[in-house]
């Protein structure tokens, strides 16, 4: 219920005694979150009720923020204890967030509280509720982002500010349970931060010793402020977190700030379900579910009569705000119209003095967001002539623009460099003539002069140089490695410098906040997540380069990201099997197909440089467009998303020159295309006699592994043509007419993603798949993926890995595996002279699509 409009409450009522007007906020903010966990009969009320007295803190006296705007100095409140989603939106309501517009967090959300559709879901998104930074759910996940908001502080502090323009100089709050500092992600991320002397985060640390199974010695015993010592952070003990009063944590707070060397947390004494009544407060039954004693908790806070029962100077004070409530509730014509008379206080009710409290709060950080706005106009206006660049690369982040002009022609730059280097070296394979240049590798090599070809670069080198062509024309740019920039070419000194206190320049030239690379060190999920953490800060481009298969490590927070629709970019070298020595506890046979089963993820493995440039441009293209506010906060709209770009530890190129118009960087975005057709200078769309007998699928390096089956298959087309026509010569007396075998027409198709692919028409994806012809044999070849992991959608048989791979030189893993030409083309071929065992039976006209033919094919005749 909505509160009794200022002008109908009986004049005189006292609203400036601070400490009754804490305690019945405190009241106000714990049956907000009881009515909403009631409403929904789900939820959780343990660090609500708890956790009260510092919101009514945080909220009321302590953060800068606006209701109205998201602007950028504003102070970021970060529930990393996820489930405790109502004691957030309780204050995101009375604060205002969104009040007068679409996404205000009314109090008609608040009753809709975990119902489908709602902007109060159970555990706390990005984009579904205004006032939400982060998605959290996930303990721990929270934390780390949390450190990547000071690391966004930090660092656009140091690009920015200027003397008497402090544009960027807000703090992260962050309230964190046992559970949070359990999880190792928050252990990462809190080593990091301290070593990078993040001082403007201030973690509260709810330490009720219980969780769900009972209490925290059952698991977990160390000194938690000894750990974060040890860590580099300052350690602050509040020793009755269940205090209403305001100031307590405002001196807290003062304490933290008179530092600038560490970060702190401030580990409060609390009790789980503070309020709750015996039973339940201080033990795991107060964790989650409605409180049965509801409507007793509601005479004890919400009733005049209660709040004198309960005896002290500061519960009679608040009884009487009460009571004038209740008067005012009298006055106005009792509830919803009625005369009907009331001793407590209603569900879903908020006192006025409580709301006029928030709402000034909030009215005043509206203030001090058109107060920066100013400022910022100011500093435009004083730099523009001295720092041209600077304010311009201000201005055009804050709106939306991070990426500069000048990035794709430097990309285009350097393709054209590459290309003219490749096309002058790469030999043409024809679909109609057998000659030297269709012959394939490991046959040329038993000649005694093979013929040369063209060697490529590394996949992980073509990524690395246009990563740092990007890195160069984009200062927006800031990410990291764990321990790995080395071997994947992820950082590039003289451009990035090093995020790093200013303490280090002496060791590492470069070193302040103002470097854009990230030393993540060992701390791979940290890392990952603390990338959301910048993307929600805004302003900057996170990216992170590893081996694909440490990614496994960072996985909950690519999730969160794909939830999230945060535009991160992730790259993940050493693909696949062709890691080689290193093994399969290095070797990535099931990440691949992992990433292609998160909704909203763009997962790219280019086939050649043409398709590494297109994947970063797919990428950059999310930072050229400014955004609206429902960019932040409707889901519906899928306009931006992390991109996953894949690629390999060895070279990385086609072995023969594309025969088709589509170039590589149209085809990724697309998802799929025609890179080599069975028919040469094709320049319409085929007839039906132009049509291939097979077409063979791959990403990655195994497009180049594709084409290379397609030579030898020809050649065995040809050689079977030939023995035919030599037979049919040698009884040439018979008057029969016998035609001798036309060759295999081949289409080869590179499908870097399978994402863009799915958004495209039906009409293309037929153009391209031809999925439309039942009696086309579509085979899929990826040395990057295991089997049953989606690729019967795409084609009919896949040459896939069947387990794990092997320690050894990548050639003989690929050769023992069966990942070569010879291999690969001997089961395509058995395919396809079996193709007749695997047409529909008659029985089965009435089943429609490829569905039924699959089940054939495995049934028949197995896969390989």
């Amino acid at each position: 219920m909505t509160a009794i409009p200022e002008d109908k409450v009986p004049k005189g009522t006292d609203h400036n005694e601070d400490l009754a007007l804490d305690m019945l906020s405190v009241h106000t903010i714990r049956l907000l979150a009881a009515d909403m966990v009631d409403n929904a009969s789900s939820g959780h009320l343990g660090a609500p009720f708890g956790c009260a007295p510092l919101a009514n803190a945080l909220w009321g006296k302590i953060m800068k923020f606006s209701p109205r705007t998201r602007w950028m100095n504003r102070d970021r409140f970060v529930l990393s204890a996820g489930h405790a989603s109502a004691l957030l939106y309780s204050m995101l309501h009375l604060t205002g967030h969104g009040i007068d517009g679409p996404y205000e967090v009314s109090m008609d959300q608040l009753k809709q509280f975990r119902q489908a559709g709602s902007s109060t879901p159970g555990h706390p998104e990005f984009r579904m509720t205004m006032g939400v930074e982060v998605t959290t759910g996930p303990l721990g996940q929270g934390f780390a982002n949390a450190v990547g908001m000071a690391i966004g502080e930090a660092h656009l502090a140091a690009r920015f500010n200027q003397p008497d323009f402090p544009l960027f100089d807000n703090y992260t709050y962050v309230l964190a349970g046992d559970g949070c500092l359990m999880e190792g992600v928050s252990s990462e991320a809190a080593s990091l931060a301290g070593h990078l002397q993040l001082h403007k985060l201030i973690v509260f640390y709810d330490d009720n010793k219980v969780t769900i199974d009972g209490t925290t010695d059952l698991a977990f015993s160390e000194d938690v402020g000894a750990c974060f010592a040890a860590k580099g952070w300052n350690v602050l003990h509040l020793a009755d977190g269940d205090n209403c009063d305001a100031s307590v944590y405002e001196q807290m707070v003062d304490e933290a700030k008179s530092q600038q060397q560490k970060p702190t947390i401030i580990i409060m004494k609390t009790t789980i379900g503070c309020g709750a009544g015996t039973g339940v407060e201080g033990t795991s039954k107060a964790h989650g579910g409605k409180f049965s004693n509801l409507e007793e908790l509601r005479k004890k806070w919400f009733s005049a009569e209660g709040l004198r029962k309960l005896g002290g100077q500061v519960e009679l004070q608040v009884a009487e705000l009460v009571k004038t409530e209740l008067e005012g509730l009298k006055a106005y014509g009792g509830l919803r119209g009625t005369t009907e008379i009331r001793d407590v206080l209603p569900k879903f009710f908020v006192p006025l003095p409580v709301r006029n409290k928030f709402r000034k709060v909030g009215e005043h950080g509206d203030a001090l967001a058109s107060e920066w706005e100013r400022m910022r106009q100011r500093y435009c206006a004083t730099f523009r002539e001295k720092e041209p660049q600077l304010v311009k690369d201000l201005e055009d982040r804050l709106e939306g623009k991070y990426v500069t002009d000048d990035w794709q022609a430097v990309a285009e730059k350097y393709l054209q460099k590459e290309l003219s280097v490749i096309d002058a070296n790469l030999p043409s394979l024809s679909n109609l003539v057998a000659s030297e240049d269709n012959e394939p590798a490991s046959k040329r090599q038993k000649t005694a002069q093979p013929v040369k070809r063209m060697k490529y670069k590394a996949g992980r080198v073509y990524v690395a140089e246009v990563l740092k062509d990007f890195a160069e024309q984009n200062p927006a740019l800031l990410g990291g490695s764990a321990d790995v920039a080395s071997s994947v070419g992820a950082h590039f000194p003289a451009i990035q410098g090093h995020f790093l206190p200013a303490r280090f320049a002496e060791k590492y030239p470069g070193a302040s906040y103002a470097g854009r690379y990230l030393h993540f060190g060992v701390r791979e999920h940290a890392g990952v997540a603390i990338l959301n953490g910048l993307a929600s800060y805004a302003l900057i481009i996170p990216y992170s380069s590893l081996f694909t298969i440490f990614y496994q490590y960072g996985l909950p927070a690519i999730r969160m990201a794909a939830i999230s629709k945060f535009p991160v970019l992730y790259i993940g070298t050493h693909d696949s099997i062709d890691l080689g020595e290193d093994g399969p506890t290095h070797q990535p046979v099931e990440v691949l197909p992992q990433l292609r089963a998160m909704p909203n993820l763009l997962v790219i493995r280019p086939a050649n440089v043409d398709e590494v440039v297109g994947a970063f441009r797919i990428f950059a293209e999310q930072y050229t467009r400014p955004r609206q506010i429902d960019q932040y906060i409707d889901p519906k709209p899928l306009k931006r998303r992390p991109v996953f770009i894949m690629t390999s530890r060895g070279e990385l190129g086609l072995p023969f020159k594309s025969n088709t118009v589509v170039g590589g960087q149209d085809g990724v975005a697309r998802g799929a295309y025609v890179v080599h057709d069975c028919c040469d200078n094709l320049k319409a769309p085929p007839t039906t006699a132009q049509l291939p007998d097979i077409v063979l699928i791959g990403s990655g390096q195994d497009v180049a592994l594709a084409m290379q089956t397609k030579a030898l298959l020809l050649e065995w087309s040809k050689k079977l043509s030939d023995q035919f026509q030599g037979t049919l010569e040698g009884i040439s007396s018979l008057k029969v007419s016998i035609q001798s075998p036309a060759l295999l027409k081949i289409r080869v198709v590179s499908m870097p993603c399978w994402e863009l692919f799915d958004e495209q028409d039906q009409d293309y994806q037929d153009s391209v798949l031809l999925s439309n012809y039942n009696d086309i044999l579509r085979i899929y070849i990826e040395k990057a993926s295991t089997k049953n992991t989606g690729h019967d959608k795409y084609a009919h048989f896949s040459v896939l890995m069947p387990s794990y791979g092997l320690s050894g030189p990548a050639a003989e893993v690929e050769r023992k595996l069966e990942f070569t030409p010879d291999f690969v083309a001997a089961k395509v071929w058995s395919s396809w002279i079996q193709r007749g065992r695997r047409l529909q039976l008659a029985g089965d006209e009435a089943d429609q699509g490829l569905a039924t033919w699959v089940s054939h094919l495995s049934r028949r005749a197995g896969a390989h």
